[in-house]
């Protein structure tokens, strides 16, 4: 059954946020809304990128030759934060029909009179009940037919994935033991061959997108004449796809760093998730936390985490001024305070729907923890049938 919008309701925290923590001068206030556990990642991604990237644009201006203001349209978004304000004073938290119903004025807002939004207001409600994207695996973009594209696009804001292959040399290590390993279980006497990884660069080449990929995953080979070239290109996807199931690849941050302008908010998709990503200068990027096990007195101090490595081992917490947060015990408890701060990141980690992530932010911030936690092995990747297929497709599919 659907949910009611009269009865949804979001979370507002209200931070203060600056780039440069020794000019007081320097600090913003912005609204943002909060996600609970399988919250509707969409819309929240959208009003915060839209609102930070605002309120940056109004205080910094003159410092960044990307940013050009249209009157019009921030005045709009500042009403929009009024109305986020007033609602987090009065209880905290705003319902999903007012949420909708100013980001349908803010639409308007940012189109041209004489264009013919109704399909799109229409479908505005979908960013709550869930959006279908197609990351393209070679550019780090989107099919630009993508409703989440089109929307995001109509309100300014970049729409990005650090989901990318290498066409240069082969990222993964255990590209090669794998592959071995894979062809010898299947009697593939020819083993890995030195050029598999060039042919699969090709045949993302021609596919591109994921949905392309899936659907080739998807083939039947069993009763064609290429049934060995067929499958072998399957184990190739596959094992690509497994070894970079986080979803972002060293390419991936380097295509995000040239493509991005330094101090600039947008829209980000990993792990299928959508967040808030901020460029803040030359390789320094930082996702904006919205959980709301970050909304406490201790922990709404915890502002960002950084983006810094495919492994994770170098993010950070950090706070609103971009300091990073190295042992939460210390750096933020108050003595007063009753929250546990062990219960709060254990919280937040069970909602992480990546495992592998979820093990990086223990490790990282659970300091008191000495012994070494047993490593799990990662989900095998499973093979879709045809009756799969249509779920399959859903991947990419945020509920």
């Amino acid at each position: 059954m659907a949910e009611d919008p009269k009865l949804v309701k979001f979370k507002i925290k209200h931070i203060n946020w600056s780039l440069d923590y020794n000019d007081s001068g320097d600090r913003i206030s912005t609204p943002i809304i909060l996600q609970d556990k399988n919250g509707p990642c969409p819309l929240i991604a959208l009003i915060n990128t839209l609102l930070l990237t605002n309120d940056l644009q109004l205080n910094h201006h003159t410092d960044s030759i990307h940013i050009q203001i249209d009157q019009t349209k921030s005045d709009a978004i500042l009403h929009f934060k009024s109305v986020l304000l007033q609602h987090f004073h009065q209880s905290v938290s705003i319902d999903l029909e007012v949420l909708l119903k100013h980001v349908g004025d803010l639409l308007l807002a940012f189109t041209d009179e004489q264009e013919d939004i109704t399909p799109l207001l229409s479908s505005l409600p979908l960013l709550h009940t869930g959006l279908t994207v197609n990351p393209n695996l070679i550019t780090g973009d989107f099919n630009q037919e993508d409703l989440a594209t089109k929307l995001f696009t109509l309100f300014d804001l970049k729409f990005k994935h650090g989901w990318v292959i290498n066409q240069i040399e082969n990222e993964n290590a255990e590209w090669s033991e794998e592959l071995a390993i894979t062809s010898s279980n299947s009697n593939n006497s020819g083993g890995a061959s030195t050029d598999d990884y060039s042919q699969l660069v090709e045949f993302f080449n021609r596919l591109e997108t994921f949905d392309k990929i899936q659907d080739y995953l998807l083939l039947d080979a069993a009763h064609s004449t290429q049934e060995t070239t067929i499958k072998h290109n399957q184990q190739l996807i596959s094992k690509w796809l497994d070894l970079n199931r986080t979803q972002l690849t060293k390419i991936g941050l380097t295509k995000l760093n040239i493509g991005l302008n330094n101090q600039e908010f947008v829209i980000f998709f990993r792990n299928n998730h959508f967040s808030t990503l901020f460029k803040k200068s030359n390789n320094e990027f930082y996702i904006l936390i919205t959980d709301t096990s970050f909304q406490s007195k201790n922990s709404c101090k915890i502002i960002w985490q950084s983006l810094n490595s495919i492994s994770g081992n170098d993010d950070l917490f950090f706070t609103g001024d971009f300091l990073p947060v190295l042992d939460i015990d210390q750096d933020l408890r108050h003595p007063e305070e009753d929250v546990s701060v062990d219960y709060l990141l254990t919280k937040q980690l069970q909602e992480q729907e990546d495992e592998e992530l979820a093990k990086r932010m223990q490790k990282t911030y659970d300091k008191r923890s000495q012994q070494p936690q047993p490593k799990k092995p990662p989900p095998a990747a499973k093979a879709a049938t045809k009756d799969e297929k249509k779920k399959k497709k859903k991947t990419c599919t945020i509920v």
